[in-house]
């Protein structure tokens, strides 16, 4: 069994505690015994009914609102974002100030409020520049997309705040998360988008020649890790969340084909200009903060994701 960071029981906000992140790491802190201030625009209700969890409706904009969750808060886990990837080039002044604005409204309510740490999700993905596997977190960056820009900004305006003595903050730079709860959104995460595809009976679709890898990293797994901010609490740092293993969408396409036991039908399409070809982020950073810890292989990770889902698995 993996060792897992435990510490003191806090009172932890989860912004956007609705969304696929936010859901899960709202779980998963509530069942180590945290005390858990759900923030959110449209509560779920099977996380708002959970033991060590209160509900709290309002938006990002709302100092008010977010000034009584931040109230005696000792970390804020940072996952609220109505902006995504694709988005960015079809109205990007739009996009930066409604990825932007929010950030620094939390910031300065959070530094009013004397939250201890902010812990942000930033892209593993798309941040780094286009060189060989796996990267760690001193690689180069090198944001191709505008949404790996506005990560990296919000990643700076975060430490930057830090040095200054605001709070701690803690980056996770996360690969290609995926499992129970994570909904197929434009330009984000390719295996949602399949498993819609599947339950459909729609072909699959791959940019590229299907060559292009990634790090997929299941959710479970994400949180585990995530948790490490929960100790030494008044320190920052910057984590790669990945397993450090490529795997090709072909390869992926494959699994999933095994474990359905159903021919795919798969259709290619012309690869986009901000893909980067592969990508593997070195966990070593982090396993060094949790000795015995040990990842979901893929296939387990597919299969109960398969079966969470309802897609029956021929294995």
């Amino acid at each position: 069994m993996s060792v897992e960071p435990r510490g003191e029981r806090l009172r932890i906000v989860v912004l956007g505690a609705s969304g696929f992140l936010g859901s899960s790491m709202a779980r998963h802190l509530a069942d180590q015994g945290h005390e858990v201030i759900a923030y959110w625009r449209q509560p779920k209700p099977d996380i708002a009914n959970l033991p060590n969890v209160t509900s709290l409706v309002g938006d990002l904009r709302d100092t008010w609102v977010l000034g009584r969750a931040f109230q005696g808060a000792d970390i804020v886990y940072h996952f609220a974002s109505s902006t995504y990837p694709s988005r960015f080039y079809f109205d990007p002044g739009s996009e930066y100030s409604e990825a932007l604005q929010p950030l620094l409204v939390m910031m300065e309510t959070a530094r009013q409020h004397q939250v201890r740490k902010i812990v942000f999700p930033s892209s593993g993905g798309t941040v780094y520049a286009n060189i060989e596997t796996p990267r760690t977190e001193d690689s180069p960056a090198d944001p191709r997309s505008p949404y790996a820009v506005f990560k990296l900004a919000a990643e700076q305006l975060l430490h930057h705040a830090a040095r200054q003595g605001h709070f701690s903050v803690d980056v996770f730079r996360l690969g290609n998360p995926y499992g129970l709860g994570q909904r197929a959104r434009p330009g984000q995460g390719v295996v949602p988008h399949w498993l819609d595809a599947l339950h459909k009976r729609e072909p699959i679709v791959i940019f590229g020649d299907g060559s292009a890898e990634r790090d997929y990293v299941y959710i479970d797994d994400v949180c585990r890790m995530m948790t490490i901010s929960c100790c030494d609490i008044d320190q920052s740092g910057t984590y790669n969340v990945g397993t450090g293993v490529p795997t090709s969408l072909r390869k992926l396409a494959s699994l999933l084909q095994e474990l359905t036991r159903d021919e795919l039908r798969i259709e290619y399409v012309q690869n986009r200009i901000s893909d980067i070809a592969s990508i593997a982020l070195c966990p070593d950073r982090i396993l060094s903060r949790m000795p015995g810890f040990a990842f979901t292989p893929l296939r387990q990770g597919l299969r109960k994701t398969l079966e969470q889902h309802g897609l029956r698995c021929g294995e």
